[in-house]
């Protein structure tokens, strides 16, 4: 329940234990400015007599103020295409300094990612940053000092043209959801730059680079919430601190970062390793939403794994499809293009994927080696699996199922290759008595749907 308060962080000591850090203002005035009588946020302990118990905990949200909306209705959960920034390379676009870190979309780009969207069942697409002139840069947050000239939502880049994107997607049954650096929206002014861009036709905003927990900046997420709410725009913040409830208090906060997700298979280093995405969904993982952008299709090995574009992924295509289960968020980012899409094993498990869950049951879990989850969606199940650096087999008892018999088609590692792209799908028959053995390889994993049989 962290409003108006500094976020905290626990720091060594040089000894067995730990202490509490809260991020200091920006401006000078100590850690927290407040009145008296006055109530911290909750100081919570998670505990399970098994890893696997913990990840079931609603505790974060539970202890979270109540929603401040009166109307919900509008807010809608879904899958999202991503724009050429992830994978680094934009098809339309022979700039040879727009690849990697640097690439960025186009209007006949973001058409054919639009494209996708409408094929594969996906109700948003992501429009990320280059898209508007006098973008503010990644070395500055929201507590930088301006630009001298500010970051303009008014002028799209001449390579975007915004009205036919927002025209198509809606010609195509999908939202557009837009990028904007937070130092970008507190210079154009929070209410300005929310107006204009809910008039322009946007479902949504990524505000990225907050880069802090200071009270200051929990008051102007706050404040950014409040005001996109009132325009019924969703609100994704990226470069930011862990969740801590406030998705509860405002329900249009769809989805957020603070993870190292998907997007630093790019970035550099050895950082995305099976044994990082195999701890998330025991600690990240259980404070809220958690916007890691998961489907990449260019699958290899941990050996084999380099930075490159097009962008590679650690781990098995299994792995990747586990991750949009097994890791929640109501806006699932799906990070990979279409060219890497289209026609490959895997991507029908994709298709009209949900995002939120009426029911959970965590089967098995040990933390960095192996987590086993089914999710219901109505009248569906999803069954997810993931391991870590060693191969593994595990078995799910399927006794969550109701009566009556069932169709599991699922998704697995093919282990007798050693092509971490390959992928074994099959349909069975199922009922609450069977037991499924699911055979991992190193970074594999396993995705199965569910459907009752009539």
């Amino acid at each position: 329940d962290l409003l108006d308060w500094a976020g905290m962080s626990l720091s060594g000591t040089g000894t067995a234990a730990v202490k509490a850090v809260l991020d200091r203002r920006s401006d000078g005035n100590g850690l927290v400015v407040s009145s008296t009588p006055r109530v911290s946020p909750w100081r919570a302990l998670i505990i399970g007599r098994k890893a696997k118990d913990v990840v079931e905990s609603d505790l974060i949200a539970n202890l979270a103020t109540p929603c401040r909306l009166e109307d919900t209705s509008w807010i809608q959960p879904g899958a999202c295409a991503w724009d050429a920034w992830w994978t680094g390379i934009n098809p339309y676009d022979s700039n040879p300094g727009h690849k990697g870190v640097y690439a960025r979309g186009s209007t006949p780009s973001h058409k054919e990612w639009i494209d996708l969207a409408a094929e594969m069942g996906w109700p948003y697409q992501l429009m990320d940053w280059f898209w508007y002139q006098g973008m503010t840069s990644f070395d500055k947050s929201l507590h930088s000092s301006p630009n001298p000239v500010r970051g303009d939502f008014r002028q799209p880049v001449p390579e975007v043209d915004v009205a036919e994107l927002v025209r198509y997607a809606k010609s195509k049954n999908v939202r557009l959801l837009i990028w904007a650096h937070s130092l970008d929206i507190e210079t154009f002014g929070v209410e300005n730059a929310l107006t204009y861009l809910a008039k322009q036709g946007f479902a949504g905003v990524k505000i990225d680079f907050l880069n802090s927990q200071s009270q200051e900046t929990v008051q102007w997420c706050e404040k950014v919430l409040s005001t996109a709410a009132k325009h019924r725009l969703l609100v994704n913040f990226h470069g930011t601190y862990k969740p801590a409830g406030m998705a509860r208090t405002y329900p249009n906060f769809i989805t957020q970062e603070g993870v190292l997700g998907n997007e630093y298979n790019k970035l550099g280093g050895n950082q995305c390793t099976p044994l990082h995405t195999m701890t998330l969904p025991f600690t990240r993982g259980l404070l809220g939403p958690m916007d890691f952008t998961p489907g990449g299709f260019l699958n290899c090995s941990p050996e084999e794994f380099k930075i490159t574009s097009p962008t590679q992924v650690m781990g098995s295509r299994a792995r990747q499809l586990a991750m949009t289960i097994v890791y929640f968020s109501p806006l699932q980012v799906l990070c990979d293009s279409p060219r890497n899409y289209r026609g490959q094993p895997g991507i029908e498990f994709l298709r009209n994927l949900p995002t939120v869950w009426d029911e959970t049951v965590v089967l098995e879990g040990e933390v960095g080696r192996s987590i086993l989850v089914a999710r219901r969606s109505g009248d569906r199940w999803y069954l997810a699996a993931m391991n870590g650096d060693e191969a593994m087999q595990l078995h799910a008892r399927l006794t969550f199922l109701d009566k009556g018999k069932w169709t599991l088609r699922s998704f697995a590692d093919n282990t007798e290759s050693s092509e971490y792209q390959a992928v074994v799908e099959s349909a069975v028959t199922v009922d609450a008595k069977t037991i499924v053995p699911i055979s991992m390889r190193p970074a594999g994993g396993f995705a199965g749907i569910i459907t009752q049989e009539k």
